[in-house]
């Protein structure tokens, strides 16, 4: 598998897939979910223990590959991701002061949505 060194998160996703592939291994959801809770945790503590940026870093790295893996498993097309992770992309950059508001650690919208029937 080449790079092509312009679009990271499809060489990613691509780079992951032939990974799975080189080891004749489909994902199966249940699998998927417990590789990648052990990768959060792994971060997690990582982060928590904060000395060591790269390892955050490499934990990181992880917890996205095995990400992909849980949603291939779940029969997430590749272009699918790509299109949502660019559709977050652009909430959150259309997210102001105006609209939105960090509390409790989270940002939250300054006024909740409202449901209409």
């Amino acid at each position: 598998m080449t790079s092509t060194h312009n679009d990271p998160l499809r060489d990613l996703i691509r780079s992951t897939l032939d990974f799975y592939a080189r080891f004749g291994w489909q994902p199966l959801t249940d699998d998927a979910i417990r590789v990648f809770e052990e990768e959060v945790r792994e971060v997690t503590e990582a982060a928590q223990v904060g000395t060591d940026k790269n390892h955050i870093a490499e934990e990181a790295a992880d917890v996205i590959v095995t990400l992909i893996g849980v949603c291939q498993a779940s029969g997430v097309d590749p272009e699918q991701l790509i299109s949502q992770i660019y559709a977050v992309i652009d909430k959150n950059n259309a997210k102001t002061h105006e609209t939105h508001v960090y509390t409790d650690g989270k940002i939250r919208r300054r006024f909740p949505k409202t449901i209409t029937s």
